[in-house]
């Protein structure tokens, strides 16, 4: 019996299976996503929109407006802000520094005038009170000088000038007549009476000197009796 020389076929070992290739229609077809019903379409709700209404277009549109609107009044109101206010607040400032510095200054003057108006009350009470001691100097003056010509007029009848008496007593004339208005405020009734007296004094002389003497003499009397309220010291 022969042996059979042939071996038998040794099993090999198994070789990994290679994936059967893939057609490329079926590639192609697999890299592509899948198509999306129409009813599956991204972004899209389940339930349709509505398009705005009439209203709400309106409402839109109505508030772009007043949003435009209210720009353009700021932007106005900005303008005119620093256009015309801004210079007016400037200038109201100005004017109230001005109107600050004006009222201190009235102050002063206030201050000043009330100081001068003192100070010419006291000028005036000065003057008043010289007018008064100057007026009481001139009544005196004029009392004296009164006497003066009544006396040299007595001395001229004694020595029995008529003439120069009458000359004397001229001068008294025109004395006493600035004098009466002294007189009149001490003793009104001699203000009234010694310019007749004198006048009838005057206009007798020349026919009774003797006469004349006495009432001249009398005439004195009255003067001295005035002395006391006409002269002051």
């Amino acid at each position: 019996m022969k042996k059979n020389n042939q071996h038998s076929p040794q099993p090999t070992p198994e070789t990994p299976e290679m994936p059967e290739p893939i057609p490329e229609e079926e590639v192609k077809t697999s890299d592509q996503p899948a198509p999306f019903k129409e009813s599956e379409k991204p972004g899209e709700d389940k339930a349709e929109k509505k398009p705005p209404t009439r209203f709400l277009l309106f409402l839109r549109k109505a508030l772009i407006g007043l949003v435009i609107v209210a720009v353009i009044f700021l932007a106005g109101f900005l303008t005119d802000h620093f256009t015309r206010y801004r210079p007016l607040s400037e200038t109201l400032d100005k004017t109230q520094a001005e109107l600050k510095q004006a009222n201190l200054v009235l102050s002063d003057l206030e201050d000043e005038n009330e100081r001068l108006k003192d100070a010419n009350r006291i000028a005036t009470d000065e003057i008043t009170a010289l007018e008064d001691e100057l007026s009481a100097v001139r009544a005196n003056a004029l009392f004296y000088q009164v006497l003066v010509d009544v006396n040299t007029a007595r001395i001229e009848l004694f020595l029995e000038n008529i003439e120069g008496a009458q000359t004397a007593l001229a001068e008294t004339q025109d004395n006493l007549e600035n004098l009466l208005p002294f007189i009149i405020e001490v003793d009104p009734e001699l203000g009234l009476s010694l310019p007749r007296r004198l006048d009838l004094i005057i206009s007798g002389l020349a026919r009774d000197p003797e006469t004349g003497l006495i009432d001249l003499e009398l005439f004195t009397k009255d003067l001295l009796e005035l002395e006391p309220l006409l002269i002051s010291d």
